[in-house]
């Protein structure tokens, strides 16, 4: 059975390995900062559309720079942009909304509407639709390792299937996951189910895997769910993200090795 090994250090053996997407396996900080900042010039039009004044919409856009993460040096790595779901951003922008006096019904509204419009915005736009999301270091050829070995692989992500597919192809990896489990899985990430249910699809039992991610959340779910190996990834940021819940710590691919 293969096993894994960071620098020195024998971590245990696996029969398959989880991979988060965004921050883990994909260098997407400067995309997910782009569609926060879209999202907040789109819902600034409708609250100017809707004669909200002035001092309301500069309130507006500082709350939602605090909520998506937005900083100086770029998206803070755990931040909501950074690790929730599509459908929990929108249910965060319209909790930001309501506090404006809109009732929940019509925040949510606004929320969604902003959303959509924003996609549509982008996927017209040549600038972002096709806007690099490429693999964080090192990645390529440990997965590589990975599959050479006969290492059972999935994708484990809060985007889209077509997002992730969409990851996929950019990068060449066809073929390489065994199973996608996207935002449109049933039930999505960070439940522990989720980690059960996709451990089923590729035959395995969550004892036989190792989930990597550069998230809390997720490193959580993978524990409660009985997956022996929770690695916190760390190189896929400016700033990288501070973790509690792993059991092993990783900056750089070329340091985890398959023999």
């Amino acid at each position: 059975m293969p096993k894994l090994v960071l620098g020195k250090n024998s971590l245990g053996y696996i029969k398959g390995v989880i991979f988060d997407k965004d921050g883990t396996l994909s260098n997407s900080e400067d995309y997910l900062s782009e569609i926060a900042k879209a999202r907040i010039e789109f819902a600034v039009r409708r609250f100017i559309d809707l004669r909200i004044n002035k001092i309301k919409i500069f309130i507006l856009k500082k709350l939602l720079f605090s909520l998506y993460g937005l900083k100086s040096y770029g998206l803070s790595a755990n931040s909501i942009m950074a690790i929730a779901s599509r459908e929990q951003n929108i249910i965060s922008t319209a909790t930001i909304f309501s506090l404006f006096g809109f009732n929940w019904s019509k925040a949510i509204e606004m929320s969604q509407q902003v959303f959509d419009e924003v996609d549509i915005y982008l996927s017209n736009n040549k600038k972002y639709s096709k806007y690099p999301k490429p693999l964080t270091s090192g990645a390529f050829d440990f997965l590589m390792s990975l599959k050479k070995e006969g290492v059972n692989l999935a994708l484990m992500t809060n985007d889209t299937k077509n997002g992730a597919e969409d990851f996929i192809t950019s990068n060449k990896l066809q073929g390489l996951f065994h199973y996608i489990w996207s935002a449109e899985c049933e039930p999505s990430k960070p439940n522990p189910r989720a980690v059960i249910e996709l451990c089923k699809r590729i035959n395995l039992e969550p004892v036989e895997c190792a989930l990597i991610s550069d998230a809390d959340t997720d490193l959580q779910m993978a524990k409660k769910a009985k997956v022996p190996l929770a690695i916190g990834y760390i190189g896929g940021w400016k700033n990288p993200p501070i973790l509690e819940e792993h059991q092993f710590i990783l900056r750089d691919w070329d340091k985890l090795k398959v023999q």
